[in-house]
Order: structure tokens, then C-alpha cells, then sequence
């Protein structure tokens, strides 16, 4: 088989009049991409064989747009799939079409087109690896530190509004720590927890939560340290998502202030992957970031 063409919708910016693809859907699309060079087709070849111009199938298969049950079965039947797989798939996109949570009336307002994949990559996700050069990332964060993250990244919104991202951050968080099965392993920035967020007070509280979670078997965290030179820091801020084996390749996002970036690019995720992997293990060891973060909460 030849080389495939990069699908247009493998790296995609998120943004508000836009539906925001759901990792259930981005499972079945590469689930069928999988099928499809295992019979050696190209795009090009499949699109002909079910009559959907070759833009439709790059677009199902990154997720960008959902495929419909009739299409999923048209597919498996081409590409030959056994009957196990097509259940799968099509147990996978019922999931996706389901009502999600942050439909509810309680969430009107919130920016949820940036947050449609971010919130479903979090619910399947094995695990989390993530590095935030400005502030402690979400999952990690309090009540107070997230309100004055959100507070100063929105000058002009009423309390109103920023409660309602506060809630809705704590609800993630809420979500995950119920999945019970991924694991969170975050590289902290040093200078995030100096220059910090809030009042003295909303820093005290976020270090005791750091160290609080430093000590649940599901978290890791590594600080990054300030003084150490050469810090491979470049890497800037990455949220990499990882899951069981077969069921989706590891997905970069990237959290914007007006939206969001999704990447599925195999050489850009693997860039991505090999960065965070030499910053992790430039960063403090789990023990000695626990006794950094207990030093830091002395002198608050």
C-alpha cells in the first residue's frame, strides 16, 4: 500500500461556530481507517467503492464529522470487518450520540465548543500527560485558583459568567476522578506556583490541594524547576491523551483563550511526545516535587 495523504482534519482549530468533534466519534472514524488499509485501500479507492467524495472520508475518519450507523456498516461490509468489530463501533457512536452532560440548561453560556473534546478526551483517556508553562492545569486546580485564572483571563465577564466556568472545571474534575481507571501525570512549572494566581491565601490553598493530590496513586506530578538551566521548556502548553491499545492513537490538544487545537498528525503528536518526555525527566523526581511543594506551602 502506498502512502496515504494526510487528512485534512488530522490537525483542527476549535472554535465557537464550530461542532466540536467528540473523541467516541474520532474512535469509530479511526476504527474504519484501521479497516481500510488492512484491505490495502486507499481514501481515494474507498470513497469511490461507497460513493462519498474523498474530503467525507478524511473527514469521518479524523472524527471532524460523525459517521452515520448506515455508513459505518456500508464501510465494514467493503473493508470486509468481523462482526465483533462492527457491534463495536457501532456501540462506540450510539455512546457518541448520546445526550452529554454539559447539555444541561445549567451550562448555557459556557463556551462549550471549545470544551466538547476536551471534556470527552478526559472520560476515555488512559492517561493524561500535560505541562503548563503559566498556571497549574485544570484537573489540578481549586475552586479559588481556578476563579482567578478565569476571573483575569476575562476582565469584562460578570460573576455570573465566571462561576459558571468555575462549576463547570470543577464538574471535569468531578467526571475524572470518578472514571477511576486514568492516570494524570503533570509537569509543573515552578514558575506558575511563584508568580501564582489570586491572593496569598487562593496560593496556600492550591499548594496544600498539590500536595494533597500528590499523594493520590492516580496523580504524578513533577515540578520543572526555576533555577536549573537548560530546562527544555520549549515545549510549551500540552495536553497529551493516551488510551488502551487499538482504540486511538495518542491526541495532542492544545487549550487556547478563544478555542482549542486538536491534533491526530502522527509526526507532530510524536514531536510532541518526545518534548514532554525529555522535560519530564529534566523535572524533580515525584518525592523530591512533593517536598518542593511542602517548602513552597511554609513560606506562603
Amino acid at each position: 500500500m502506498g502512502a496515504q495523504p494526510q487528512a485534512r482534519g488530522q490537525v483542527r482549530q476549535l472554535h465557537k461556530d464550530k461542532a466540536a468533534p467528540l473523541v467516541q466519534h474520532m474512535v469509530v472514524g479511526h476504527g474504519l481507517r484501521r479497516l481500510r488499509e488492512a484491505q490495502g485501500l486507499s481514501q481515494k479507492d474507498a470513497a469511490k467503492l461507497l460513493s462519498v467524495s474523498k474530503y467525507t472520508m478524511c473527514r469521518n475518519e479524523t472524527g471532524e464529522t460523525p459517521c452515520k450507523p448506515e455508513f459505518v456498516l456500508k464501510a465494514a461490509q467493503v473493508y470486509q470487518a468481523p462482526p465483533e468489530e462492527v457491534t463495536r463501533l457501532l456501540e462506540v457512536l450510539n455512546n457518541g450520540n448520546q445526550r452529554r452532560w454539559w447539555q444541561g440548561s445549567e451550562w448555557r453560556g459556557v463556551p462549550k465548543e471549545k470544551l466538547h473534546t476536551l471534556a470527552t478526551l478526559e472520560e476515555v483517556a488512559q492517561r493524561i500527560r500535560v505541562y503548563d508553562r503559566d498556571r497549574v492545569p485544570g484537573l489540578a486546580q481549586t475552586a479559588d485558583y481556578a476563579r482567578a485564572v478565569i476571573r483575569l483571563g476575562m476582565p469584562g465577564a460578570s460573576e455570573e459568567e465566571i462561576e459558571k466556568r468555575v462549576q463547570f472545571r470543577l464538574q471535569r474534575q468531578r467526571r475524572f476522578r470518578e472514571c477511576q481507571s486514568a492516570h494524570y501525570l503533570c509537569l509543573l512549572d515552578e514558575v506558575s506556583l511563584i508568580r501564582g494566581f489570586g491572593s496569598k491565601e487562593t496560593m496556600r490553598g492550591q499548594l496544600d490541594h498539590l500536595v494533597q493530590l500528590s499523594d493520590d496513586p492516580r496523580f504524578t506530578l513533577r515540578i520543572v524547576e526555576l533555577s536549573r538551566l537548560n530546562m527544555p521548556i520549549g515545549i510549551g502548553q500540552t495536553m497529551l491523551f493516551d488510551f488502551e491499545e487499538q482504540l486511538l492513537p495518542t491526541v495532542l490538544y492544545e487549550e487556547r483563550d478563544e478555542g482549542g487545537l486538536v491534533c491526530q498528525e502522527a509526526d507532530e503528536v510524536d514531536h510532541r511526545i518526545k518534548s514532554f518526555d525529555r522535560l519530564h525527566k529534566a523535572s524533580l523526581s515525584k518525592e523530591r516535587s512533593k517536598q518542593r511543594l511542602l517548602d513552597r506551602l511554609k513560606t506562603q
